[in-house]
């Protein structure tokens, strides 16, 4: 049977499909173990590396699974740390990765739903626009955001440090390429509307939301064929071209 729900679903031949049959059972067990929130997104990818084995969970085939958990970054006497920095998928700098980095050879954003999970994003869509957007869609629609975009607009690639503190897989005094939009955060006891920002790791497909006062978001109004980190942008999605 399986834990995926909804239509959408991996390619049979990824590892990331052995993850979509394991049973329910099976997946409640690590999903708590690895402390993921039921209803928060979360990767899931094949680890790339011997060197990251201790971070994975699960052997799917040939494959050794990393699973993203919601652990603090930092380990002290009183919690247990998550053990990874930042995500990087299939591909990765050349210079200034951490040590506790993460870099999978492919990796899907999935939604938990008590023992089962939604797909969201399929390997590779964390870098096209088209596809971010509909991940932010449905994030809006869960969490009552209102959008604050220009009408018929993509997500837009923004810079960020963040520079006053971590914001969930987001970490102080690190640096991120992102997609991001302007959003809506209605507050029901105040009856305010905080402005903010929905937005999500052009590496991975982490997303989060932050109030826009909280860091500085740096607009690189990229254009067709426009370096952006790694990448060039061609027709709405991020391209790794080696020259």
């Amino acid at each position: 049977m399986g834990i995926l729900i909804g239509g959408k679903k991996s390619n049979v031949a990824s590892s990331l499909a052995d993850f979509e049959a394991i049973s329910p059972e099976k997946f409640n067990m690590m999903a708590n173990s690895q402390q993921v929130p039921n209803g928060f997104l979360f990767v899931v990818g094949v680890s790339k590396y011997k060197k990251n084995n201790g971070r994975t969970f699960l052997r799917c085939g040939k494959d050794l699974l990393f699973m993203q958990n919601f652990l603090p970054h930092q380990k002290d006497d009183f919690m247990s740390s998550r053990g990874f920095g930042q995500i990087y998928s299939l591909y990765e700098p050349d210079a200034e990765k951490y040590a506790d980095d993460v870099v999978l050879s492919e990796s899907a954003i999935y939604q938990r739903d008590g023992d089962r999970v939604m797909l969201i994003l399929a390997d590779g869509e964390c870098r096209n626009r088209k596809c971010v957007a509909e991940m932010f869609e449905h994030i809006r629609r869960q969490k009552n955001l209102l959008d604050f975009a220009a009408k018929d607009t993509l997500p837009r690639l923004y810079k960020v440090t963040f520079k006053k503190k971590s914001c969930g897989y987001f970490l102080k005094d690190r640096t991120y390429y992102v997609f991001a939009t302007p959003v809506g955060i209605p507050d029901n006891q105040s009856g305010e509307v905080t402005k903010g920002w929905l937005f999500c790791d052009i590496n991975c497909g982490v997303p989060a939301i932050i109030p826009r006062t909280r860091e500085d978001f740096v607009a690189l109004n990229a254009s067709e064929g426009d370096k952006v980190s790694m990448f060039n942008l061609r027709d709405d999605t991020l391209v790794y071209e080696e020259f």
